[in-house]
């Protein structure tokens, strides 16, 4: 059989005993942040002392949680398994209310070690295309720019207006770095994006890297945002219709670092010859 099956086996009361007590959850995650008092874990989890109380003792004699002189604090074993329960959290809150977008999308271009930090972007919200408004994503593409302090992108894809806007960003002094593929540095050499990358590719605040391979993502990571669109799985072409934004800290230092795993296999564009 399955191991990790047969460990569940035989821990299935204690594993259902934490996730069937919203109290025991809520103690766990709140103290993730690190040790709190009595009072602190009655406000965080709107529960009485009462209540409280007896779900602590619970914890205490399964070496998750142990008492400090000003409250309560996670054991090393608490402190693991507290982060397994904050991961798994996030994921299922990233599942709930962005079903359909991670559904219909392609995701084989997020490694494998983002993905399991996906839950990163559970607080996001997914912009959409509408019949009254159907360049809501472009028009948030622009506003997303504008109010940047630096921006770090990855494009499977090049319009004319988007290396325009990319250039207007240039021109205002803000710090760009793009990951394009192999095949978009190419039509880059042509024309009208020869034209416009000539009077921005010698800035210093400007960098062009050239991913070797396709890349099924876009990507935009400023100061402020994370915005992230996928290619769908049927019919196989990037999805302009809807984004997936996000504005937390955790999940903007999540886009950066996929751009630096991308940036990390990639080299730099030469608009004069062959890449």
């Amino acid at each position: 059989m399955n191991p990790v099956i047969d460990a569940y086996n035989e821990r299935q009361e204690e594993i259902r005993g934490i996730f069937r007590s919203r109290l025991i959850t809520q103690i766990l995650i709140a103290l993730g942040s690190g040790e709190k008092s009595l009072s602190e874990l009655r406000d965080i989890t709107g529960s009485s002392s009462q209540a409280i109380i007896p779900k602590i003792r619970q914890l205490e004699a399964l070496s998750y949680i142990e008492s400090t002189k000003e409250g309560y604090r996670l054991t090393i074993i608490g402190k693991i398994l507290e982060k397994e329960i904050e991961k798994l959290v996030k994921i299922i809150s990233l599942s709930d209310s962005n079903r359909e977008f991670w559904y219909n999308h392609d995701t084989k271009d997020i490694p494998a070690e983002f993905l399991e930090n996906i839950g990163d972007l559970h607080n996001s919200a997914i912009i959409h295309n509408t019949e009254d408004n159907i360049l809501k994503v472009h028009f948030n593409f622009i506003k997303l720019l504008d109010e940047a302090s630096f921006i770090k992108g990855i494009s499977s894809f090049m319009s004319p207006s988007h290396a325009e806007i990319i250039k207007k960003s240039v021109l205002r002094g803000i710090q760009v770095e793009l990951i394009v593929t192999s095949e978009i540095s190419a039509k880059m050499k042509e024309e009208p994006y020869e034209a416009i990358l000539k009077t921005i590719i010698d800035r210093d605040n400007f960098r062009i890297y050239v991913y070797p391979k396709a890349i099924k993502i876009g990507m935009t990571v400023t100061d402020n945002c994370l915005s992230l669109g996928l290619y769908s799985k049927e019919p196989d072409f990037y999805d302009f219709t809807a984004d997936l934004i996000n504005s937390d800290e955790i999940a903007i230092e999540w886009g950066q670092r996929l751009f630096e795993y991308y940036r990390s296999s990639s080299k730099d564009f030469a608009i004069n010859h062959q890449d």
